[in-house]
């Protein structure tokens, strides 16, 4: 998502959707009540007879609901216009849904927009430039780094092993050696949690053993898992990422981070320092006696949570929003959807 403008006296936020993960975190932030501007498309009928015509507009409405479709991908935002232009192909008052999806601009507008909704889009703006996993292809001829990132693939430079069957068995083995030297900085400078090094034939299985031989792996901060591919080329990375296992590991990492806040809570759930349920946390908030609120992104349309994150903002209180259809947004769910630490 790419934030083009933010007109805070206006409460008016702009922003273009680049992906479809964009479209998820802006349910999370547009609720009823709240109004958007987008272009969409209109059928003009002329007279009752007329079959009509779609024709190109831009509307306005105020929400009534909002409804995430993953087939289509696209966000459905339907309510009542209130503004438009060309005025002759609108009806003001008249229900529309506006689809959203990659690609389109959306202005939306809030009575206020509050610091932790604010965070909501920019958690999602620096997740789909923020590198998701690492890659090498590798063959005995080159090894390939590249980046996954949220709305796509970043090559880098090629690296080159320079082998030669021409080569005696000493210069071989040590210009192999120096091959292998290369992926592995490659491996520790790329900014991520995990990488995976992958390929045809037996070079990747030679990385690993070299990096073990040489005590590397338990020295890398990182995570490191050894596929096979067709290829080292291009289309071998986007094997690679087109692949059950590899869609698994994405989404296992895009959770750990609530994950690691939920354990956080159920160890002072455990020793009794906790609290959870609206009405708790309220109570909590008033008192000073929290420092983070967790709450589900199912609910932050609810008057009472949206009243109860107002004065923890006001208090400094860190706000984290959780996934509700994730594993610990469930495990949240059943402690009422929010709560503190």
């Amino acid at each position: 998502m790419k934030i083009l403008k933010f007109y805070q006296n206006e409460n008016l936020l702009k922003v273009k959707v680049e992906i479809f993960e964009d479209l998820w975190s802006l349910q999370r932030v547009i609720f009823s009540g709240d109004a958007v501007k987008s272009k969409s498309v209109r059928r003009f009928k002329a007279n009752e007879s007329d079959v009509g015509e779609l024709k190109d507009v831009m509307v306005t409405v105020v929400v009534e609901k909002t409804e995430l479709d993953k087939t289509a991908q696209r966000l459905r935002i339907a309510g009542k216009i209130v503004d438009g232009s060309p005025l002759e192909y609108i009806r003001l008052g008249s229900y529309h849904t506006i689809n959203v999806a990659a690609g389109d601009v959306i202005d939306i507008i809030k009575l206020k927009w509050p610091d932790y909704l604010l965070s909501v889009v920019r958690n999602a703006v620096s997740e789909s430039r923020r590198p998701l996993l690492g890659i090498i292809a590798v063959d005995d001829e080159k090894a390939l780094p590249a980046y996954l990132l949220a709305y796509g693939i970043e090559f880098r430079n090629e690296i080159y092993s320079n082998l030669s069957k021409k080569m005696s068995q000493k210069d071989f083995q040590e210009q192999l050696n120096k091959y292998f030297d290369a992926i592995v900085n490659e491996i520790k400078d790329m900014a991520v949690d995990t990488v995976i090094v992958a390929g045809p034939g037996f070079t990747k299985d030679d990385v690993q053993k070299y990096m073990q031989s040489k005590g590397i792996e338990k020295t890398l901060n990182k995570r490191l898992i050894f596929e096979s591919t067709s290829n080292a080329e291009r289309s071998g990375v986007y094997e690679l990422i087109k692949s059950d296992k590899t869609s698994s590991l994405l989404e296992k990492e895009r959770i750990r981070a609530e994950f690691i806040l939920m354990e956080k809570f159920l160890h002072n759930l455990s020793i009794g320092l906790h609290v959870y349920g609206i009405e708790n946390v309220s109570d909590a908030i008033g008192n000073y006696a929290i420092s983070m609120l967790l709450v589900n992104d199912g609910v932050l349309g609810d008057p009472q949570i949206q009243k109860a994150l107002a004065e923890a903002e006001q208090k400094g209180i860190h706000i984290e929003v959780f996934n509700s259809s994730d594993e610990a947004g469930q495990q949240l769910h059943a402690f009422k959807d929010i709560a503190g630490i």
